[in-house]
């Protein structure tokens, strides 16, 4: 199988995953709230599938994604994938975990780990973009 196809092994659960977490934010967080991808395969993952839940376009700082910025999100709620805690709460005032995306047959880096609700970036998003260029 071409490793294009096999990338999207779990695509479909992480984007219900994350619409749930989605969901349970109030209307206040919802309107600013957007996921950030590790790379540009999570954010696919949202923006190809997530329209069940209403997600607004995922954001990542990998490939072509870097190119379109933050679209407007500022940090101020963000649902993000890995990572851990102690890192997260360098550039965020709050992070709380959401879950854990399990699926025995997605990427090994990405199963098994934790999803997050992150709150209050700083510095915002757009300062910070830069930072966020990975291009391989």
């Amino acid at each position: 199988m071409p490793q294009y196809y096999a990338d999207m092994f779990g695509w479909p659960e992480l984007a219900a995953q994350v619409g749930q977490i989605y969901q349970s934010l109030s209307p206040a967080e919802q309107s600013t709230a957007v996921f950030l991808g590790q790379n540009y395969g999570e954010a696919a993952a949202i923006d190809v599938l997530g329209a069940p839940w209403h997600l607004p376009p995922a954001i990542s700082g990998h490939n072509n994604y870097f190119l379109w910025g933050p679209q407007g999100h500022d940090g101020s709620v963000v649902i993000r994938i890995g990572g851990n805690r102690e890192t997260l709460l360098k550039a965020y005032a709050s992070v709380e975990a959401a879950g854990v995306f399990e699926n025995p047959w997605a990427m090994p880096e990405e199963t098994g780990q934790t999803l997050w609700i992150c709150r209050d970036r700083h510095p915002p998003l757009q300062a910070a973009w830069p930072s966020f260029k990975n291009y391989n």
